[in-house]
């Protein structure tokens, strides 16, 4: 009798450690690989495949990151390159309004209500790149339509200007 007492406690105790170390079908494919520690309740050759899927994840996720790092930083490069053309442009327009007035801005001046045109426009004179382009602009719109001229033409002129340069407080 005590032999086969202790044959079932034998026979318990290797079904029980049996047990423990298999791992149904189904619940092999139910493990997500991306997840901390989700191989450790996979066995055998699925626990090997289930560490190389995560391998290849965390790969894949380092490459996307490093990707979206990139197109980052060229997007920051190409705003920089276009805030310093636009700088550079500015200074190459500036140095083109000559300080003691050229014919064209003594035209301009002689548009009847330049003057309070200009207390409404303070830019006009004081920032060259807006002034020099103002008095292309002046020019060729008198060339496009000769009929507008006085306010209509200075309302013209500045509404195109802060289309180009934006509003600026006065």
């Amino acid at each position: 009798m005590k032999t086969v007492i202790r044959v079932a406690l034998l026979l318990g105790f290797a079904a029980t450690a049996l047990a423990q170390q298999t791992v149904p079908t189904d619940a092999i494919g139910s493990l997500r690989p991306d997840e901390p520690s989700a191989c450790a309740g996979v066995y055998g050759d699925a626990h090997a495949i289930c560490l190389h899927e995560q391998q290849t994840l965390q790969q894949q996720r380092k490459a996307q990151d490093a990707q979206v790092a990139l197109q980052r930083e060229e997007q920051e490069n190409t705003r920089l390159r276009n805030d310093l053309l636009r700088h550079e442009l500015a200074q190459q327009q500036a140095p083109a309004v000559p300080t003691g007035g050229s014919s064209s801005q003594l035209d301009f001046m002689s548009v009847p209500g330049f003057r309070t045109w200009q207390t409404d426009n303070a830019w006009f004179g004081s920032d060259r790149a807006r002034t020099e382009f103002a008095l292309l602009y002046q020019k060729q719109l008198r060339q496009e339509r000769p009929d507008v001229t006085g306010r209509p033409l200075l309302d013209a002129v500045s509404a195109r200007v802060r289309e180009v340069f934006g509003y600026t407080a006065r």
